[in-house]
């Protein structure tokens, strides 16, 4: 949604991308402006081991604004991460045992504590676990307190409840008490940290308008919930999977040169709102980067973007030694290539009729057999899944002997 904002910090995060909904954009912007301390929450539910890709966002926003003097308070839900959220997958989530979810906060705030400053600085970050306060909970104090304070019939018209019983599809009551927990949770932080502000991802909206309300009926005051929006790719798809599952950010789940590639190719197209998002290039500067979609020049633009992700979540990574590897595969691959014409294509063309285009492969059911088994490179980078569509000059490699020039018409 477009906002209009008089703070300069809010007007910043607007034009790169960070604003998705906000439920009250002027109470907002007035809080930007008083000169009071201003502070927001992430939660972060451990449902794994390791944060991913769909993380990111949300811990670039909050090392931008604790630069700005603007506390931030990461969550870490040790309770909400026992139930889950209900989501617009066809199934509920599966339900973690207690060992699971101690593992997987202890693994989560690890990688945590090496991305976000929560000592040593003049604003640390502070860490909490809401299950120091939602496991004290009386159930029945807890109805008779906040029970009348939900309204059902708004419940069922949240999005990842309604959709559900659109499909008649399974829902528990376990599940369904996840936003009321949620809601608990800013109303907690408001109360006892002066924490004004909600921050997650667009698929928390309903959760955090709960909270919203929760904080209204409550004390009478303003909460602020603010969502960003999910990573999407040009063609709308969620990014952060790869045919082999998951972009974690893990070194031990995927290494950061495996996570470099990842980054170094995203298709051109999403270059412009991820070097919004992930670095601090002027944001004028990167509109200009849209003129470059299909040149040989955007692959610069993209190495910087990867340099930049990669050097925020894995800072002791060694970017020059990625370089050199990444180059050594590239030109292993164009070794051959001197003085061999291109094939031609249209641009956009998807990676398994181009290998029937240019021959090496007699059929798109053969050059999928290939694309499964891992024998097809574009620029020295594996090649995961057949949807991979080629958008500039590239090299195809298929095994160690067929190599494929690609020139793709402007």
């Amino acid at each position: 949604m477009e906002y209009s904002f008089s703070s300069p910090v809010l007007q910043d995060l607007n034009r790169r991308g960070f604003i998705y909904q906000v439920t009250d954009p002027d109470a907002l912007d007035r809080l930007f402006l008083s000169g009071e301390q201003v502070t927001f929450y992430v939660g972060f539910d451990p449902t794994a081991k390791s944060l991913h890709v769909g993380h990111l966002l949300w811990i670039r926003l909050i090392t931008k604004l604790q630069k700005l003097g603007i506390r931030a308070i990461i969550i870490c839900g040790g309770a909400t991460s026992k139930i889950g959220d209900p989501t617009w997958k066809d199934k509920e989530r599966v339900m973690l045992d207690y060992s699971t979810v101690v593992e997987n906060i202890k693994a989560v705030t690890t990688k945590l504590k090496k991305l976000v400053k929560f000592d040593g600085c003049d604003n640390p970050v502070r860490m909490l676990n809401n299950d120091d306060w939602i496991s004290k909970i009386n159930y029945m104090e807890f109805l008779r307190d906040y029970g009348p304070l939900f309204s059902v019939n708004k419940m069922l018209t949240m999005d990842s409840v309604s959709t559900r019983l659109e499909r008649q599809q399974h829902l528990s009551f376990l599940e369904f008490n996840y936003m009321l927990l949620q809601a608990y949770d800013f109303l907690y932080l408001f109360e006892n940290y002066n924490c004004q502000i909600q921050v997650g991802g667009a698929d928390q909206w309903s959760n955090m308008i709960s909270g919203v309300d929760l904080i209204r009926r409550k004390t009478g005051k303003i909460g602020i919930g603010m969502s960003m929006p999910l990573l999407t790719n040009a063609d709308g798809k969620k990014m952060g999977k790869t045919e082999k599952g998951a972009v974690w950010m893990d070194e031990n789940l995927m290494s950061p040169f495996d996570f470099w590639q990842y980054w170094r190719n995203v298709d051109d197209r999403d270059v412009t709102k991820l070097m919004k998002l992930f670095t601090d290039i002027d944001v004028d500067e990167i509109d200009t980067y849209d003129a470059l979609v299909g040149t040989k020049e955007m692959n610069k633009k993209k190495i910087l973007l990867a340099d930049a992700v990669t050097g925020m979540v894995h800072p002791d990574a060694d970017l020059e030694k990625i370089h050199k590897t990444a180059a050594g595969l590239f030109y292993s691959a164009t070794s051959e290539m001197a003085g061999v014409d291109g094939f031609n294509i249209e641009r956009d063309m998807r990676i398994d009729k181009v290998l029937v285009e240019t021959g090496m492969a007699p059929s798109q059911t053969a050059a999928r057999r290939l694309i499964d088994g891992k024998g097809v490179k574009i620029d020295g980078t594996t090649v995961e899944t057949y949807d991979t569509q080629i958008t500039t000059d590239c090299v195809i490699s298929v095994g160690k002997k067929k190599f494929a020039k690609i020139l793709v018409s402007r």
